[in-house]
């Protein structure tokens, strides 16, 4: 129990990579802030939600505030940081993992309305940046905090994936508004490291989740071949926020799959059935 008494903020936690990566810390004694739009069984597109997944805290024997956030309204940003402090007095571990999505994730260009593009920069980069605005100054004060912002491929490099958006590949949106906030938290990690706050960059990898199977499948999506359990994200999430010293991974990107199997975390990694 290496968290007990540690506040932890994980966004897009009703599902997912988010819902496991709240898990393992959980499992280690953190008490848990858990935001994304699903709140109720039944309520989203895809299985789950952060009622269920503070369920499944409880279970482990932790605490779990489920907090209804739309990224993509800044307000409920805000809201959720502040609600966040008011209950707990601190947030210790901040996860940046929601992004926003929609029908149009697989999208050419010129068939991504602008309305998209805006919610994508709001959900993908606005909102982690109202977060640790919000959450950053009780972490100088305490010296001590970590900021995890996942990051994608297609944020970084050029994708393995073949084809256009829609044959394979995924839309503008996604790879643009994920390379800005690689790049923000990059920058970020260059002031966090004098106040003792280690600001990680964090690629899941290919991490097969419910939304992904149910939506590659209906808009033309890569194959789900050579993909992992999003249990990978979710342990080395575990061992950053557990390892003797954070700082170590300062403004450093994590590949999730090769991180896990170098640091001897996961026997191995197995794509889910």
């Amino acid at each position: 129990m290496r968290l007990k008494g540690q506040v932890a903020l994980v966004t897009g936690a009703s599902r997912g990579v988010g819902k496991r990566i709240a898990l393992q810390l959980a499992e280690e004694g953190a008490t848990l802030v858990l935001a994304a739009r699903t709140v109720n069984s039944g309520e989203g597109a895809y299985p789950g939600s952060i009622e269920e997944t503070a369920a499944e805290v409880v279970k482990r024997g932790g605490t779990a505030l489920p907090v209804r956030c739309d990224l993509t309204v800044s307000e409920d940003t805000e809201n959720l940081c502040r609600t966040a402090l008011e209950r707990f007095g601190k947030v210790d571990i901040l996860v940046n993992n929601a992004f926003y999505n929609n029908a149009q994730h697989y999208n050419m260009f010129l068939d991504t309305d602008l309305d998209t593009w805006n919610k994508c920069w709001i959900g993908n980069v606005l909102s982690p940046i109202i977060a640790c605005k919000r959450l950053l100054p009780g972490m100088i004060e305490r010296r001590r905090g970590i900021i995890i912002n996942l990051t994608s491929p297609v944020g970084w490099s050029d994708t393995a994936a073949p084809g256009l958006p829609g044959k394979g590949g995924v839309a503008a949106t996604y790879g643009t508004t994920k390379a800005a906030l690689h790049r923000f938290t990059h920058n970020l990690a260059k002031e966090t490291k004098l106040n003792n706050i280690a600001a990680i960059i964090l690629d899941p990898g290919f991490a097969v989740t419910e939304r992904m199977r149910a939506q590659t499948s209906s808009q033309g999506g890569i194959a789900m071949t050579g993909g992992h359990t999003a249990d990978v994200p979710g342990v080395a999430v575990r061992y950053l926020c557990t390892c003797p010293d954070p700082l170590v991974f300062n403004g450093k990107m994590i590949y999730s799959p090769d991180f896990v199997l170098e640091h001897f975390l996961m026997r191995e990694l197995r794509p889910p059935d």
